[in-house]
């Protein structure tokens, strides 16, 4: 989301209702190549597929270095958190 949505979200809503500012490394991805179909051709999945990892907020980790390779977004930002912090306990 950009600053001047947010900025509208909280004029409108207030400081206490505004949305989440973060995005997640599915978003990130699907921004840097410009769309879900954009990225859903360069994996060779559907475009179904992306929007499912998007409602989600994660991509299968088996998917997430070829993700990363095509983005640029750390595979860990792609990843699910639960598992995200399991390999940083493990690291």
């Amino acid at each position: 989301m950009d600053m001047a949505k947010i900025v509208i979200f909280k004029a409108i809503l207030g400081p206490q209702m505004t949305p989440k500012t973060t995005i997640s490394g599915i978003e990130q991805a699907v921004a840097t190549v410009g769309s879900q179909e954009n990225l859903a051709l360069q994996l060779g999945v559907t475009q179904q597929a992306i929007s499912l990892w998007r409602k989600r907020g994660w991509v299968p980790p088996n998917r997430a270095p070829e993700i990363e390779h095509i983005t640029g977004v750390h595979r860990h930002a792609l990843i699910k958190p639960r598992l995200r912090e399991l390999l940083e306990i493990h690291a």
